[in-house]
């Protein structure tokens, strides 16, 4: 497993640190912070003044940058792997998807977004942008994630499920955790003209069916060595994984990204982004 935690200085970064004690020993963890310096274009002066200052900036954002690196070290849990310290300057949201792929990484830890000094050269947008094109999978850091025990998979497909089981036979965690799967039924009422309702035995085969489905994945994650159950419902995909983070509380929501099929696309395309930007729980998007 190779991993960069790409931070910025936010509380969120540090949260991002502190959250890999939940994960399995690393093979590589490399610490990147990313310095954007500012343009400097003012009419008013020379054009040697302009340099001289844009100089400073940099030598100065460099110098907190390196101080960043060093801060966000001394936070990392002690067994989580070889960690290399890693200062660029550029695009954050370009420089972390280009390590990512040059170091042929398995997973992106960052902030959910930045609060820190280096707040408008780091996250933001740079979050949304990782989670979208990350070769990789990516881990959205909110909360204190210090613990990773009880876990929410919604899935949409079969084929979700099926790289959901791949992703943890690679023992991503570092102890077993409880998992819920949940798969929501894209319909609501009704979902046809006015008038036109959802027969009461066609909306229990289906539910039938999620939870066939569900259970199925549930219990390859059990033969894992987790503990997991399988639920399925009706409704619209975003909110109710919304009511269910709210109702069980979990530590993590782990979610496929990329699917393939038309309705995995309309689930966890716009789904997964609602999610992350409207639930306080972090997300793993997997890939």
């Amino acid at each position: 497993m190779k991993i960069i935690l790409a931070v910025d200085g936010s509380e969120q970064s540090y949260e991002a640190a502190r959250g890999l004690s939940g994960l399995a020993h690393a093979d590589e963890v490399t610490v990147l912070t990313v310095v954007n310096v500012p343009g400097l274009s003012y009419p008013t002066i020379g054009a040697g003044i302009a340099t001289d200052l844009a100089m400073q900036v940099e030598v100065a954002m460099r110098e907190e940058g390196t101080q960043l690196l060093e801060r966000v070290v001394s936070l990392l849990p002690p067994y989580c792997g070889p960690v290399k310290k890693v200062l660029q300057l550029g695009d954050p949201a370009e420089i972390i998807i280009g390590m990512a792929e040059e170091r042929q990484s398995n997973l992106i830890v960052l902030g959910a977004r930045g609060l820190g000094t280096i707040k408008e050269h780091m996250f933001g947008s740079v979050s949304h942008r990782v989670m979208t094109h990350a070769p990789c999978s990516t881990l959205i850091v909110k909360e204190g994630l210090r613990n990773i025990q009880r876990i929410l998979i919604p899935l949409a497909h079969q084929d979700d499920g099926e790289a959901m089981v791949e992703f943890f036979e690679t023992k991503p965690f570092r102890d077993p955790v409880h998992i819920t799967v949940m798969h929501v039924v894209p319909f609501a009422q009704p979902v046809w003209p006015v008038g036109a309702m959802i027969p009461e035995d066609f909306r229990k085969e289906i539910i039938t069916h999620g939870e066939s489905f569900t259970e199925d994945v549930a219990s390859k994650l059990r033969s894992l060595g987790h503990e997991a159950k399988g639920v399925a419902i009706m409704g619209a995909p975003s909110l109710n994984i919304a009511e269910k983070v709210k109702e069980d509380k979990p530590d993590l929501i782990v979610m496929r990204t990329h699917s393939r099929s038309g309705l995995s696309r309309f689930f966890l395309g716009s789904v997964s982004h609602s999610v992350v930007h409207h639930t306080h729980c972090s997300v793993l998007l997997v890939r």
